[in-house]
């Protein structure tokens, strides 16, 4: 084996030289959770797309924590599936990995709607009818998972991401509001 320029070098450096060669050649490869949601914003009325937007998301300690579950005791049915819910707020400040709740959830924005699986996403999927969830100019989101059951507070569940709404969401009667909020791994 030609090792250039450390011939005169003992036994052990030139092993330390090797593992350092080889460390740079290995490819690592980490896997990653990563989080966007897709807005859209429709008159009500004509259902014409007013505005369109992908924001990424935090996805917080909690979870990570879920998804881990998940693996480590997976569900034998839907009906062993926790609720879930989406959370609007009108709070303000830099989603974190940490965080535990949205910095001002808006109660009356708690809403359940659909869960799917394509490849290695999920997707939770909420629409804000005309009548619901009015009267707030809301600037984030989150899911609220592993809520124990459909009369459970949204609270008993775990914060698993956090986003800000930017621009923010005046929501009206005026208009309907899709929520698709994907969690991928890769």
């Amino acid at each position: 084996m030609n090792m250039k320029g450390v011939d005169n070098v003992g036994v052990t450096d030139k092993l330390r030289l090797l593992k350092s060669r080889l460390d740079r050649l290995s490819i690592k490869e980490y896997p990653k959770v990563s989080g966007e949601a897709k807005i859209i914003v429709r008159d009500a009325e004509t259902m014409k797309i007013l505005r369109e937007q992908k924001i990424r998301n935090v996805i917080t300690n909690g979870g990570l924590g879920v998804f881990a579950q998940a693996l480590a005791s997976p569900f034998t049915s839907d009906t062993d599936r926790y609720y879930w819910y989406l959370v609007l707020g009108t709070g303000s400040g830099t989603p974190s990995n940490t965080d535990t709740s949205l910095f001002t959830p808006v109660d009356i924005s708690a809403k359940h709607g659909s869960l799917s699986a394509t490849g290695s996403s999920a997707t939770y999927y909420v629409r804000y009818l005309p009548e619901e969830a009015n009267g707030y100019t809301y600037t984030e989101a989150g899911i609220y998972d592993k809520v124990p059951d459909s009369s459970s507070p949204y609270t008993s569940g775990v914060l698993i991401n956090h986003l800000m709404l930017t621009p923010t969401l005046e929501k009206t009667s005026a208009i309907l509001v899709d929520f698709y909020i994907t969690i991928t791994f890769s």
